[in-house]
């Protein structure tokens, strides 16, 4: 399948509840600082990476396909630059492709576990 034919295909993937932002204010100040960081001329991989953690958990806290989050996140990524001084468009867009990467880890990563409430594997 070709990239254009998946982009096609998640467009047509139903995002969920719209009403509700799937990256959360912590996730958004964590994602802020990536930029700021990169605008400086630093790039932040373990805070991407956190940040991705974090709307992973939420996307399977909500029981959202991993598909579904990477399009609530295509949804929500221009409200997250609104009013922020973004990195130029190369560097943006390399953040964002790292984002989703992460994201997809993360999704699929063993959820981490409290002492004694991990199961048994």
């Amino acid at each position: 399948m070709s990239d254009r034919e998946i982009l096609a295909r998640l467009e047509t993937i139903p995002e969920g509840p719209a009403d509700t932002s799937l990256v959360s204010p912590s996730a958004a100040v964590g994602l802020w600082r990536v930029l700021n960081a990169l605008r400086d001329g630093w790039f932040l991989e373990k805070r991407l990476r956190d940040v991705a953690r974090m709307i992973a958990v939420d996307a399977r806290a909500r029981r959202l396909r991993p598909e579904q989050m990477l399009v609530a996140l295509k949804r929500d990524w221009p409200k997250l630059l609104e009013g922020r001084r973004a990195p130029d468009d190369a560097e943006l867009r390399t953040v964002c492709e790292r984002l989703v990467t992460f994201c997809i880890h993360e999704f699929y990563a063993p959820e981490p576990c409290a002492i004694g409430s991990c199961r048994a594997g």
